[in-house]
C-alpha cells in the first residue's frame, strides 16, 4: 500500500446525486405501480413509502457509512479511495459545505421533524377532545351489530378493537389511535346503511387496524413533512393512502364475502357528503368522502378479489428488487468511497 494510499476527503453531502436518484426513484415507482402493480396495493404502499423517505435515508446513510467505513490505510479502504478518485470525483457529485452550514441544515431538518410531531400531537388532542361524546357500540340501539362483528372476526382469527358511536350528523367512519386503535362511526352513517353494509364498513376499518396503517402513516407523514421541498412526496402520499384504502376494501370483501354490500356502502357514503360537511373537530380520513372516485374504487375492489386477474409472483419479485435497489443506489457514492 504505502504510497498508493489516498486519504479520504472530509465528510460531504451528495445533494445533487440524491436529488437525481430521488427523481429516478419516483419515475420507476410511478411506472411500476401504474402498469405492473395495479392489483397489488400493499406493495404499492411499500414502494411509495420508500420513495418518500429516500432523500432523508440517502444523506443519513451516507453520513453513517462515512464514519463506519474502513480507514484508507486498510486494503478495503484503499480500494474505495481509488474508486472515488478514478471514477466518482470526475463526476463532481461531491458538495463540500462548512461545518456551520451542515449544522444549520441538520438543525432545520430536526426542526421540521419537531414541528410535524407537534402538529400531530395537537391534532390528536383536538380529535380526542371531540370524541369524548362517543358511546360504545354495545350501549347503543345498534348493539346487535357488535356480536355480528365479533363473529366475523373470530371466524378469521382477528381480534377487534373497540367500536364507538358518535352522535353527529355526518356520514363518518374512521380509525384512530397508534397503539390501541379504535373504530368510530357516526349515528347518521349507521342510520344510512343496512346491517350488511355496516359490517362491510366495520371490516374495512378493521383492515386498517390489522395492517397498522395509523402507525405506518404517522411515520411516513413525518418523513414527508421533513422533505416537504420534494413535490413528489405530497403526490405520493395521496397515492399511498388510496392504495391502503383499496387493500382494505379487498380485505373487507374477503371477510364479509359480500362485495356488493361494500360497493353499496361506498356509493351511499360518498353521495351523502353532498348533503353534509365534515365537522371541524375531525381530522381523520373518512371511509369515503366527497369527490371520491367511487367508480374506479369499486372496479378496483372487484378486481382485487378476483384471483384470476392477480399478477404473477414475478411482479412481486420485481417490486422487492426495486425496494432493495433504491436504498442501495441512494448510498452508492459512500459505498464506493466518496
Amino acid at each position: 500500500m504505502g504510497e498508493g494510499v489516498i486519504p479520504y476527503e472530509p465528510y460531504h453531502p451528495h445533494l445533487g446525486y440524491t436529488l437525481a436518484v430521488t427523481c429516478v426513484a419516483w419515475l420507476v415507482v410511478y411506472l411500476y405501480n401504474r402498469y405492473v402493480l395495479s392489483d397489488r396495493p400493499r406493495m404499492r404502499v411499500l414502494l411509495v413509502s420508500i420513495a418518500i423517505g429516500l432523500p432523508l435515508f440517502a444523506e443519513l446513510g451516507n453520513y453513517a457509512i462515512f464514519w463506519l467505513r474502513p480507514g484508507a490505510e486498510t486494503t478495503v479502504g484503499n480500494v474505495m479511495s481509488h474508486l472515488h478518485q478514478s471514477y466518482l470525483q470526475p463526476l463532481q457529485i461531491d458538495i463540500f459545505l462548512s461545518s456551520q452550514t451542515l449544522l444549520l441544515i441538520s438543525s432545520a431538518l430536526c426542526a421540521l421533524m419537531f414541528v410535524s410531531l407537534l402538529r400531530f400531537i395537537y391534532g390528536s388532542y383536538r380529535l380526542h377532545q371531540g370524541l369524548q361524546i362517543a358511546i360504545p357500540l354495545p350501549d347503543t340501539e345498534y348493539a346487535p351489530l357488535q356480536s355480528r362483528f365479533e363473529q366475523i372476526a373470530v371466524e378469521h382469527g382477528i381480534s377487534i378493537p373497540s367500536v364507538e358511536v358518535i352522535p353527529l350528523q355526518a356520514p363518518l367512519a374512521f380509525t384512530t389511535g397508534l397503539i390501541r386503535p379504535r373504530i368510530y362511526i357516526t349515528e347518521s352513517l349507521l342510520a344510512l346503511l343496512t346491517a350488511d353494509e355496516t359490517m362491510a364498513v366495520f371490516c374495512h376499518e378493521l383492515a386498517h387496524v390489522h395492517r397498522h396503517d395509523n402507525l405506518w402513516n404517522w411515520v411516513i407523514r413525518i418523513l414527508r413533512d421533513v422533505v416537504w421541498f420534494v413535490p413528489f412526496s405530497h403526490i405520493g402520499w395521496k397515492w399511498m393512502v388510496t392504495s391502503q384504502d383499496e387493500d382494505c376494501d379487498a380485505m373487507a370483501v374477503r371477510l364479509t364475502k359480500e362485495p356488493l354490500a361494500l360497493a353499496r356502502a361506498l356509493v351511499k357514503v360518498a353521495g351523502a357528503w353532498t348533503k353534509a360537511e365534515l365537522p371541524p373537530l375531525i381530522s381523520a380520513t373518512a371511509f369515503a368522502a366527497a369527490r371520491t372516485d367511487i367508480t374506479s374504487r369499486v372496479e378496483q375492489m372487484i378486481a382485487l378479489v378476483d384471483d384470476s386477474r392477480r399478477t404473477s409472483w414475478r411482479t412481486l419479485v420485481g417490486a422487492y428488487m426495486i425496494a432493495a435497489a433504491l436504498p442501495i443506489l441512494a448510498v452508492l457514492p459512500s459505498l464506493l468511497g466518496s
